[in-house]
């Protein structure tokens, strides 16, 4: 039996690992087990969730506390609102400068209008005088030289002395006029009217026509010509 023991020993140890193994083996299917149970009990919790949130919505995120740096932010936003503000009160203080100085304009057109009308019918007025005044002129121009045709007819059948003597004695203005028309119609009647005056005066006379057949060189001698055949 001594020699026996040594195979006892070497039984009992290959018994003794064999159990061991069995039992590590076991702990593992115990442990893997574990796992998909608790994977499967995972699986079941998510299909739940989903079952229970509403379709569209989204996986609620965690909320990051917002750094500083990430705060600065709506102060800058601040500053451009600020500054579109002011713009836009700019161009509106600009847009009522321009509606009132339209506005100007405009009341400075509607009275430069007035003021040309105005102008336009005081011309107007002043081009009918105008007319009126030459057909006036022109009438009386007829008259003039119808008169002067009457005092032209008249000395012409006086007596020469007779209307020398009448000739002497008349204001300046008419003697020339007379003069000049009876040399223009009645010349050798004026001839023999002129014989008998008196020399110097017969003389002045002369003259007088001569300088006024001459065109006046002032302005004088054309206003007093004119006021002498107006009378």
């Amino acid at each position: 039996m001594p020699g026996l023991r040594p195979l006892a020993v070497i039984a009992v140890l290959l018994a003794a690992m064999f159990a061991l193994k069995s039992v590590s083996l076991a702990d593992s299917a115990v442990a893997l087990m574990s796992m998909e149970d608790v994977e499967e009990a995972g699986n079941e919790t998510a299909e739940a969730v989903d079952e229970v949130a509403p379709e569209g919505s989204e996986p609620q995120q965690e909320t990051v506390p917002q750094t500083p740096a990430a705060a600065g932010g709506s102060d800058d936003e601040f500053n451009v609102t600020r500054s579109q503000f002011q713009l836009c009160e700019l161009v509106e203080n600009r847009r009522v400068e321009l509606d009132m100085r339209e506005d100007e304009l405009d009341t400075r057109e509607a009275l430069l209008e007035v003021a040309e009308q105005r102008i336009e019918d005081r011309i107007e007025r002043m081009e009918a005088l105008e007319a009126s005044l030459e057909t006036l002129l022109g009438t009386l121009e007829t008259e003039r030289e119808r008169r002067i045709g009457e005092m032209v007819s008249v000395y012409a059948v006086l007596e020469p002395e007779n209307a020398a003597a009448i000739m002497s004695r008349m204001d300046e203005d008419t003697l020339v006029l007379l003069s000049e028309a009876l040399q223009s119609e009645q010349s050798r009647r004026y001839a023999e009217i002129l014989a008998q005056m008196d020399p110097g005066f017969a003389a002045e006379l002369t003259l007088r026509l001569r300088s006024r057949a001459n065109p006046p060189e002032t302005q004088a001698e054309v206003e007093a010509r004119l006021a002498g055949r107006d009378s």
